[in-house]
């Protein structure tokens, strides 16, 4: 597909991405499965994915959620959505069309519809359902390929407010000791990373919601800290008599 010869990257998304809690070599080696992955037109299985970028690398990332593996067949989902966007956005809807992503997407379950086990709306849904859990509805699929850009495109506009407004680790820290001068920076750290990896939000009550001033949640949360490690006094070595004999010596030495 002529369309398919770049896809968008996220400079912002990367920075703050899962990403960055790999090693280097890992992180490089990700580019080069996204590049392939996406020549193949997000179609990729687990073996040929270990082999460009080797088992170990393969695993951390699919640990971390960054690359999923369903059905034998990794998925990349920022890569997926803009390849769905794209395929929204082609003139050949037909079913031969609706049929071959099935197939390269999910196998087994085109597999069903072609042992006529479901149809083929029950093949989509299903599909979808696995894709995109959120998405339970039987839109057709050309609009729900819209759908789905449409609220990539609104939580991306929420997202770059949200990271608009995400301090530096440097800057969340020195704020956390200016509120608790002894505050364990560590789970300071901890903290930072944790709200990062909640898209920037805290959970109360059993609800998320999005961190409006960051300063203002760490002064009410950094109380809760703990704090940092105090060397405890090193204790006395010898006895009093000891001290005296001590001193005496040091009084006849001294002339």
């Amino acid at each position: 597909m002529d369309k398919l010869q770049w896809f968008k990257f996220s400079y912002a998304d990367w920075r703050m991405g899962k990403i960055q809690r790999c090693d280097e070599v890992t992180q490089s080696r990700f580019i080069n499965l996204c590049c392939l992955y996406w020549s193949k037109e997000c179609s990729l299985s687990y073996e040929d994915a270990e082999i460009e970028i080797d088992k170990n690398h393969l695993d951390v990332l699919l640990s971390k959620k960054i690359v999923i593996n369903i059905d034998g067949f990794i998925n990349i989902s920022f890569l997926d959505e803009q390849f769905l966007e794209i395929e929204g956005n082609r003139k050949d809807r037909s079913i031969s069309g609706v049929v071959g992503n099935l197939k390269r997407w999910h196998p087994l379950i085109h597999k069903r519809y072609e042992n006529k086990e479901i149809s083929l709306d029950e093949a989509i849904n299903l599909s979808k359902s696995i894709a995109f859990p959120s998405h339970t509805d039987s839109t057709p699929i050309a609009e729900q390929s819209q759908s789905i850009a449409e609220k990539r495109r609104e939580e991306e506009k929420r997202e770059d407010k949200i990271k608009q407004e995400v301090p530096t680790l440097e800057e969340f820290i020195s704020h956390a000791v200016e509120r608790k001068k002894n505050v364990c920076t560590e789970e300071v750290r901890l903290k930072y990373f944790a709200w990062l990896d909640n898209n920037w939000s805290i959970t109360r009550n059993n609800k998320t919601e999005p961190i409006k001033n960051w300063k203002s949640s760490l002064t009410n949360t950094v109380k809760y800290l703990g704090e940092a490690y105090k060397q405890p006094s090193k204790p006395i070595e010898e006895t009093f008599e000891q001290r005296i004999i001590r001193l005496n010596l040091e009084a006849k030495a001294n002339g």
